[in-house]
């Protein structure tokens, strides 16, 4: 029997589930139409490899109508992501093409500053105000439980998405009636023990962190810590922001202060920036491991010069469209909301070119 590698392994399941996926998309965009045929049974023979085979099919036929399934349903996203933040982009886009699949109303409020809990409470009060018929929120703070609660309490469903409570129990007993986004802690440890092929063991590593205090950069921190504990390794954490000249800064300073540094992670997906410290200082690509999250242009790029070994992808884009159609089909069919985990995806430099244009739309 010839032998499958765990990566060929990974490649069917992600090429099955890639299939079945579509096959779900779409199947929820025929079923949103509300416009089918009512269905014509017929009995078709065919020849499929040498046998003739006779089915019966449900043939259906999708009429237009779409844009009217969800019309007149309102639905506010509320995130932390300031407007520095590419990241969003891509979860900003799966939300407009899931209300424009359906024509549902759907905006997204950001604040002006990355993380401003002011601001988004503020926002968050002001939607409840307004009694939209749901809400997406990250529960970038726990503190956000708080008006999860306030929301349901006033009869508006709220889905979390992005990041979840450190305690799932919380976010449910507030009222949080799905999460749809990654498992922070564990792809933290996913990330580093990837990474970890491209350093020796007892190294001393870098652990970058964009949003010090937040519930999705503490959690995502303390998987990549726990994996370096393992492999006996030191490390620091830099607090740092999504400011990329802020973040080239601090990181030059570092590595000048550590040159002992072999590995450099960070929660968000700013470490390409040591890529480029260590390129001006003429350090060649290998010498300091580089890993991060998410498939923005900075990260594409740092993989294809050869300085960024791993990124681990989160799938932003399912982040925005899901909750949206989830809680069309709450209010429309009564339907419960599912949690769904984006994914931990590794992108490198053996796949990139398959992400990269699909980066550049904002799919990825």
């Amino acid at each position: 029997m010839k032998r499958v590698t765990r990566r060929q392994a990974i490649s069917r399941v992600s090429a099955v589930g890639a299939i079945i996926g579509a096959g779900v998309i779409g199947g929820i965009g025929g079923y949103l139409t509300g416009a089918t045929t009512g269905g014509q049974i017929r009995t078709v023979t065919e020849t499929v490899g040498g046998a003739t085979i006779t089915q019966t099919r449900v043939i259906t036929q999708t009429l237009a109508g779409a844009a009217d399934f969800a019309k007149g349903l309102r639905f506010t996203y509320i995130t932390h992501g300031g407007e520095e933040n590419v990241f969003w982009n891509s979860v900003h886009l799966g939300m407009q093409e899931a209300a424009k699949l359906t024509g549902a109303d759907a905006v997204m409020i950001r604040p002006k500053r990355e993380g401003d809990l002011a601001q988004e409470v503020a926002a968050f009060e002001s939607t409840i105000a307004e009694k939209p018929d749901g809400i997406i929120v990250p529960i970038a703070y726990t503190e956000l439980l708080t008006y999860v609660k306030k929301a349901t309490d006033a009869g508006i469903p709220v889905i979390v998405a992005n990041i979840d409570a450190p305690n799932p129990e919380d976010r449910i007993k507030a009222g949080g009636l799905s999460y749809i986004g990654q498992y922070l802690e564990p792809a933290g440890y996913f990330l580093a023990k990837t990474l970890s092929k491209y350093f020796p063991r007892g190294s001393h590593a870098l652990i970058l962190i964009e949003g010090p205090g937040q519930v999705w950069a503490e959690e995502r921190a303390k998987g990549i810590q726990r994996f370096l504990k393992e492999y006996d390794c030191t490390f620091d954490r830099l607090d740092v922001s999504f400011d990329l000249a802020v973040v080239e800064s601090r990181v030059s300073a570092y590595l000048e202060a550590n040159p002992q540094t072999k590995a450099v992670f960070s929660v968000g997906y700013t470490s390409p920036i040591a890529g480029k410290v260590l390129k001006s200082k003429g350090v060649p690509p290998g010498q300091v491991a580089i890993g991060t999250f998410d498939i923005v242009p900075l990260v594409i790029e740092w993989i294809n010069e050869g300085y960024l070994q791993v990124a681990i992808d989160q799938q932003p884009y399912l982040q925005g469209f899901l909750p949206v159609i989830q809680l069309i089909l709450m209010k429309k069919y009564g339907l419960s909301a599912w949690d769904v985990n984006t994914g931990n995806a590794v992108v490198d430099k053996s796949n990139v070119s398959l992400v990269e244009e699909l980066s550049r739309k904002g799919y990825r």
